[in-house]
């Protein structure tokens, strides 16, 4: 039986609100050297959390923004997230806008990576960018669980417990959940798995 998810410490970072972009309070971001201010503070936010931590980048108030700003805010940042560069924090993204999420996900895609998306944060999460249907039906799982163990979740999708863990392993280094290690007897390992949104 898996152990009951505890809250995780997250923040709400509003990239409009935020003052780091040039021209604090702009609707409009465009260019890589505003994606770049963005992202270096988005980087010192991840850092002041907790070890698995959440960070929610709220992009709502947002009316613009071009390839090049989502590719240096948010595709560099979530390939750092992915690397294992901020540790086991994660990064969801908090837009409704679907045309405004058509340079993120773009952005995504051309690195090979995805992020979790709600319209709010607590809302029912959602994929943004590239990840294969199998690694769909596994994350949905996960989330649909809230928090599952590897055995449960292989029985779950009919898989052996090394393709699943594989699979899992793939989304936890994506970014896209969070893994902890629960002690096995005798003597082995057990993973669970949560969502992050």
């Amino acid at each position: 039986m898996a152990e009951e998810a505890q809250p995780r410490a997250h923040v709400v970072y509003d990239v409009v609100a935020s003052g780091d972009a040039e021209g604090a309070g702009s609707k409009l971001m465009v260019t890589r050297g505003t994606g770049r201010r963005v992202r270096e503070a988005l980087g010192e936010v991840l850092e002041g959390l907790p070890g698995d931590g959440v960070l929610y980048v709220d992009t709502r108030g947002v009316e613009l923004m071009d390839y090049s700003f989502a590719d240096e805010a948010l595709g560099i940042l979530a390939s750092r997230v992915a690397a294992g560069e901020y540790g086991d924090r994660r990064v969801v993204l908090v837009e409704e806008d679907r045309e405004l999420l058509e340079n993120i996900e773009a952005s995504l895609r051309q690195r090979s990576l995805a992020m979790v998306r709600v319209d709010e944060p607590g809302a029912v999460p959602e994929i943004v960018g590239e990840v294969p249907e199998h690694l769909v039906e596994t994350l949905d799982a996960i989330y649909d669980a809230g928090s599952i163990t590897n055995a449960d979740l292989a029985a779950r999708l009919g898989l052996n417990h090394t393709a699943c863990n594989n699979r899992a392993t793939r989304l936890f280094k994506l970014g896209l959940i969070h893994r902890r290690k629960n002690t096995a007897a005798p003597g082995g390992r057990q993973y669970s798995y949560e969502g992050i949104a």
